[in-house]
């Protein structure tokens, strides 16, 4: 599966930076093709995933992969709207609330990234 994975390391006041590596490295190791973007700002960080998703190079992209917390989730839903591609979370926030509605793992990028793979 071909995968783009937007993360934002100052998410949880950049308590958890690594965790777009951990979710990278579990995705490459179940045999995806996964494109990384570690966004500098909000706005680079969506003009990147709307270009992945978008009618470019890239459209044959099967699923978006947020590393951060509910603003990124909320950027990955954004992106993904109207696309019909899935959306999985590695949530990695202060508090994380999406992921504690949908009983999703919370700080835990390789249980994340592990649950995402299973999908």
């Amino acid at each position: 599966m071909r995968i783009a994975l937007l993360s934002n390391p100052t998410s949880g006041r950049g308590r958890h930076a690594a965790a777009d590596d951990i979710a990278l490295r579990v995705l490459t190791e179940a045999g995806h093709e996964v494109l990384h973007v570690r966004g500098s700002s909000y706005e680079q960080t969506r003009r990147a995933g709307r270009t992945l998703l978008g009618d470019g190079p890239h459209r044959n992209i099967e699923a978006l992969v947020v590393v951060g917390g509910d603003g990124m989730v909320h950027l990955g839903v954004d992106i993904v709207a109207t696309t019909g591609v899935p959306l999985g979370i590695v949530a990695t926030g202060t508090g994380n609330d999406i992921a504690r509605h949908f009983n999703l793992p919370s700080r835990d990028a390789e249980a994340s990234a592990r649950l995402i793979n299973q999908a």
